[in-house]
């Protein structure tokens, strides 16, 4: 879904979440890191000790600000290569690359610290320092999950009411995702697993919750399909608690993907049996998230490009779909023959 919505105007966006949602694809890649977190940090039987989970932790933070720095340069190159062999400067300015090209020593640095990023490149700077933060919360958990939780929400909901946010630079402006409130997504699909491991109740909690996490749905779908959105110049103060934010990730997108999860929950052990191929298909690009998400960042540059230069059609779009589908699958079984 990310790989289809980075390209604007795609035919087959329609069929993305974010066509039925308030939250999007961004929300679901963040909770579901949050809950590959749990199995990162906890072992079968018993917890892993802490300085193994923090030096897992860290590690695994190097790897994603490596393929962050790996993939930006290589956008940023398509777009140089790009500008040259069609003759046409303007791709340069695309996503907010130009100061890569026009402040070439300060815009190095800020790729190293994460403080210059480029549209459609900034979800993994954003996974950089939840990984980070979610140090703190993971140490939390140890001695209760409602404590963890609570130190989460302090954060978010400080965030919003003061409108903290991080600097970006050398650009002017803040991060597109701001992690001191998006943190607590992770926190939760952290927490989920947690929870589901630790107590005996938790199955029969998601079933009393589903009516109510499938209304909760329909409902998000409905104000999608009108196009409503809260005024921001009518809803109290701080209003973005009030409003369908993205970069501050306001609470009705929290709702939406929380409410998504549980009413989906129960649907994988009945599409693993009927639909065994497209859950191999799926599973294989999750099992290899980091890679997959990478090249599919730059393919939809690659499809942004080629639908610039050339007539946007609806083969066209069927092409780069297709192909795109088959190069993220040939890139998970790259990496797990590699693994």
């Amino acid at each position: 879904m990310i790989f289809v919505n980075h390209i604007p105007g795609l035919d087959y966006s329609f069929l993305t979440l974010r066509q039925f949602a308030i939250s999007d694809a961004a929300e679901l890649f963040v909770f579901l890191a949050g809950c590959s977190l749990a199995f990162v940090v906890n072992g079968q039987s018993q917890p892993r000790p802490v300085g193994q989970v923090v030096m897992r932790l860290l590690i695994r933070t190097f790897e994603i600000w490596r393929a962050q720095i790996v993939t930006i340069s290589i956008a940023i190159a398509m777009l140089g290569g790009s500008a040259i062999a069609f003759t046409d400067p303007l791709l340069l300015e695309w996503h907010g690359a130009g100061p890569a090209f026009s402040d070439t020593v300060r815009s190095s640095i800020g790729l190293a610290l994460l403080t210059y990023q480029i549209g459609y490149f900034n979800i993994l700077p954003l996974y950089v320092v939840l990984l980070l933060l979610a140090i703190v919360f993971v140490l939390l958990s140890r001695w209760s999950l409602a404590l963890a939780l609570a130190a989460s929400l302090a954060l978010y909901a400080a965030t919003l009411a003061f409108q903290l946010k991080l600097p970006s630079w050398p650009a002017e402006g803040a991060w597109f995702f701001n992690p001191l409130s998006w943190q607590v997504l992770i926190v939760l699909g952290f927490l989920a697993i947690r929870a589901h491991r630790q107590y005996p109740g938790w199955e029969a909690t998601m079933t009393r919750l589903w009516p109510f996490a499938v209304a909760m749905v329909v409902t998000g779908a409905v104000i999608v399909w009108i196009d409503y959105r809260p005024d921001p110049m009518s809803v109290p103060w701080p209003r973005y608690f009030y409003l369908f934010d993205k970069e501050y990730l306001s609470p009705a997108r929290i709702l939406s993907m929380v409410a998504i999860a549980i009413a989906f929950y129960p649907a994988f052990p009945v599409l693993s049996r009927r639909l065994q191929p497209l859950v191999r298909y799926c599973s294989s690009l999750g099992r290899n998230s980091l890679a997959v998400f990478c090249v599919a960042s730059l393919l939809a540059l690659a499809g942004q490009i080629a639908r610039y230069i050339g007539e946007p059609t609806f083969l066209l779009d069927t092409a780069i779909v297709v192909s795109g589908l088959i190069v993220l699958r040939v890139t998970a079984w790259i990496a797990e023959y590699q693994s």
